[in-house]
């Protein structure tokens, strides 16, 4: 009998510690999409950026954060891992001036500066203790993509000071970074040399390449390249994709597509003729079978998904009274 009683006690026991456990574990995260976006009070003229966070199974999305608009342009990421934001403010305390990143700890509700050298930033991206970013070093002429340690606070820098930086995309599965490159010098030389009637647009466009960089910036393969506008990259799987345009800010032309499959090492190219993906890091769903995308359909501004079985293009986010700034796709399974 007193076998009996302590057994059950046992099992009581664990049940409870088992109910404790669940009760405080986090819950499962779903793939998300972070969505960064701007909105003016029309009465005393401020202007808040607020972070959102699309999830992608469920098709809610909540925001998670605000702060006050200082910077050039405001852009922003969440991570749903470490429950964390990533923003860019403005300071001007003597030769730093310009954007910078500062992080905020939803936890414990601290933030933390972890630049102070950037004029402008870009882009913003995390994985883990990484923070990969695309921006302007104050002194320098080009955009870089640097990373920031947030073990050790370190920032290190890839490329030199004739390489600019147009667009990044992270492979979270093999921990590469996707860039699309291009020199600042041939920029110029073009803008300066070109040919055909004065006062059109005749320049022709600097060679961008494709590099595959892995997270300590020890490694870089070159993809491919070519003389067009490599404004946006994603990837899936073994595919690295590029939406690429002859000449800049042109819609009334397709962007073509490039995929580049890293095992074969080939090149396959067609034309997106649907509509256009804007800058602003569109992104693949983690089946592939989706593009999530801030795009303008029947003049309606806002976060589209578009399936690529069906060819459907269907709403996500619209643009209503706030300015859609900069959206990360995160696939985490």
């Amino acid at each position: 009998m007193k076998k009996r009683i302590l057994l059950v006690s046992i099992v009581l026991v664990c049940l409870v510690l088992l109910t404790i456990f669940i009760i405080n574990r986090d819950p499962p995260i779903n793939n998300y999409i972070s969505i960064t976006s701007s909105k003016e009070n029309i009465d005393t003229g401020k202007i808040t950026t607020k972070i959102m966070v699309y999830d992608i199974k469920t098709k809610k999305t909540e925001e998670v954060f605000q702060f006050e608009y200082s910077a050039q342009y405001p852009l922003g990421y969440y991570d749903a891992k470490s429950k964390s934001v990533y923003y860019t403010k403005r300071i001007n305390i003597g030769e730093n001036k310009g954007d910078n990143i500062f992080v905020f700890d939803l936890k414990t509700s601290q933030e933390r500066q972890l630049t102070n050298d950037l004029f402008a930033v870009n882009c913003i991206i995390s994985d883990g203790d990484k923070v990969f970013f695309v921006g302007r070093p104050n002194g320098s002429q080009v955009l870089k993509l640097g990373v920031i340690d947030l073990k050790t606070n370190n920032i290190s820098y890839w490329g030199d000071e004739d390489t600019n930086v147009e667009a990044i995309t992270i492979d979270r599965k093999q921990k590469k970074i996707i860039a699309s490159t291009y020199s600042e010098s041939e920029r110029v030389y073009n803008v300066t040399h070109q040919d055909g009637p004065v006062g059109q647009d005749n320049m022709k466009m600097p060679t961008h390449t494709v590099y595959e960089i892995d997270y300590s910036f020890e490694n870089t393969n070159n993809l491919f390249e070519e003389a067009l506008w490599i404004r946006a990259v994603m990837v899936h799987d073994s595919d690295v994709y590029a939406l690429c345009d002859r000449k800049y800010n042109n819609s009334a032309e397709p962007s073509t597509l490039y995929r580049y499959n890293r095992n074969e090492k080939i090149i396959y190219t067609s034309e997106w003729n649907t509509h256009r993906l804007q800058v602003g890091d569109p992104g693949f769903s983690s089946d592939g079978h989706h593009i999530f995308s801030i795009s303008s359909v029947d003049n309606q501004r806002g976060i589209y998904d578009f399936d690529l079985i069906t060819g459907e293009v269907y709403p996500i986010v619209m643009q209503t009274t706030s300015f859609i700034n900069n959206i990360q796709v995160v696939n985490l399974k």
